[in-house]
């Protein structure tokens, strides 16, 4: 039972983690959800368990000991019970700072979590830059600070227990005093003594044991009300079950109407009145300096961000889209390349709901498209090759074309590639872009990069500047303008005419 109820927490916290809104999703600390998931959950099972086990042992039994030594004698009872309800002060009184040392204990095992799970991210970064020291000593002082906070959890849960146990004595002894003068006076007899003794003995016991398991439930209360924090944030973002048609008989694919976004909790606009149209079947190819806006035009895009004024996609607005009508509608493949620690082939198929369906004539053509087909024969097993942890067995290239695999594979109406080409070679390069054009006609893809090259074969190119639309058009267009696109274009070429002189010499 316990089992059953740690699993179905550990669902629910997961459950509720992927209903939230990227905004608060971009606010979570992947080492405190740990810390919630695994930590918190444990210790309330733990309590849970003990509290169910000493319900009958403990609370039923001190209960009907109670009742049947008031029956044999109410004043020796009543006298002798003055310890109790001290007992259960002491505990009360306890209450408050035990439930706070366990709470900031808790906090600080979520530190600890957070950054060893920064450490093991970025250990090749570390080494290059010789911080292992600095790294180990900080972890050292998160865990002396949780140790700090555990330990005095623990002093005042068992610090207390001779306490009880002292209480619970004095009840004793007091039966000791009282009953043996029944018995000198006869009112009682030696074996009535005896039996009246072993039993408040055992009722006096069971009190110590009831305040312990009181305090170790106020411990646990800390994580309890550290996991409903979780459970009862508002579901925004529900999963797609489904994946419903969508009609594209609108051959305007995209529209955009004074389109602003900002990122929550900022007042500065990163995306400020953006207006274009694109017609289906278009390749856009989006570019600007650092910092324009090209990657937040991405995620806005992505319908998981919220935004001001108006995006269309074949007619419908974004924002008026269930999770499965924009699974069905877009794909992307993020800047940052993430691979899950699988094989090839399910990283490429992950967005089909049933695996057993995968289309593999389709997976053979995204393989073409991405020119992973070339690289097959360096994979041990083919398709099948485990790519380790993010990817890690990989190299960044074919990481990248990957993830490219998998939004190419979702074969969805719209694609939107963010930086797709930044680990790949210019041939490759020029060979994906060529055959993209070849093989996903009637597709609307956008591609937001800086590497301007491949854009002279896209059909319609956007020039984003500190988050506002300056200039579109085809290449061909823009090379005549004296603007951004021209000048940024002129210079990669310049550079990459220097590279080739020097490769020369």
């Amino acid at each position: 039972m316990s089992n059953r109820i740690a699993c179905d927490m550990r669902a629910g916290i997961l459950s509720k983690t992927l209903g939230q809104s990227m905004e608060q999703l971009d606010r979570e600390s992947i080492g405190d959800l740990m810390a919630r998931t695994v930590g918190d959950v444990e210790q309330v099972v733990s309590t849970m368990q003990t509290t169910i086990n000493e319900a009958w042992d403990t609370w039923l039994l001190m209960l009907s000991y109670y009742v049947v030594l008031l029956y044999y004698d109410p004043v020796i009872t009543l006298v002798c019970s003055i310890p109790i309800p001290i007992a259960i002060y002491t505990a009360e009184a306890i209450r408050h700072p035990l439930y706070r040392f366990s709470t900031n204990s808790r906090k600080a095992a979520s530190l600890v979590n957070s950054h060893l799970q920064r450490t093991l991210n970025g250990i090749s970064v570390l080494r290059l830059f010789g911080r292992e020291e600095i790294e180990r000593e900080r972890l050292k002082e998160y865990s002396k600070d949780q140790m700090n906070w555990s330990i005095k959890t623990s002093l005042l849960q068992t610090g207390m227990m001779p306490v009880y146990s002292t209480l619970a004595s004095l009840g004793i002894i007091g039966v000791i005093g009282l009953g043996g003068n029944q018995v000198i006076s006869g009112s009682w007899s030696l074996g009535s003594f005896t039996a009246y003794l072993t039993m408040f003995i055992a009722m006096s016991t069971r009190t110590w044991v009831a305040a312990r398991v009181f305090n170790q439930f106020h411990a646990a209360k800390a994580s309890w009300d550290r996991i409903k924090e979780k459970l009862r944030v508002p579901v925004l973002m529900k999963a797609a079950t489904t994946v419903p048609q969508m009609e594209e008989n609108n051959e305007e694919a995209i529209r955009f109407e004074n389109m602003c976004f900002k990122y929550a909790g900022s007042t500065h606009n990163v995306l400020s009145n953006i207006s274009f149209e694109s017609r289906k079947g278009a390749i856009i190819g989006i570019t600007g300096s650092v910092g324009s806006g090209k990657s937040a035009l991405a995620a806005v895009l992505t319908g998981l961000y919220p935004y001001e004024g108006s995006i269309k996609i074949f007619g419908r607005e974004l924002r008026e889209m269930n999770a499965g009508q924009r699974k069905g509608m877009i794909a992307y493949s993020p800047q940052d390349s993430f691979l899950f620690s699988s094989t090839i082939e399910e990283n490429i198929s992950f967005g089909t709901l049933d695996r057993a369906s995968a289309d593999y004539e389709r997976l053979e053509k995204i393989l073409y498209i991405t020119a992973l087909s070339d690289d097959m024969d360096l994979f041990p097993q083919g398709i099948q090759t485990l790519v380790g942890e993010r990817g890690l067995r990989v190299s960044g290239g074919q990481k990248q074309r990957i993830s490219i695999a998998r939004a190419l594979y979702a074969d969805t109406p719209v694609v939107l590639l963010d930086d797709p080409f930044s680990a790949v070679d210019i041939g490759t390069e020029r060979k994906m872009i060529e055959r993209i054009r070849q093989e996903l006609q009637g597709k609307t893809i956008l591609i937001f990069s800086h590497r301007l090259e491949v854009f002279k074969h896209t059909d319609q190119i956007l020039v984003l500047d500190r988050g506002r639309l300056v200039e579109q058009g085809s290449h061909h267009e823009l090379m005549q303008k004296d603007g951004i696109y021209q000048k940024i274009f002129n210079a990669q070429n310049w550079m990459e005419g220097e590279n080739n002189d020097i490769n020369s010499n």
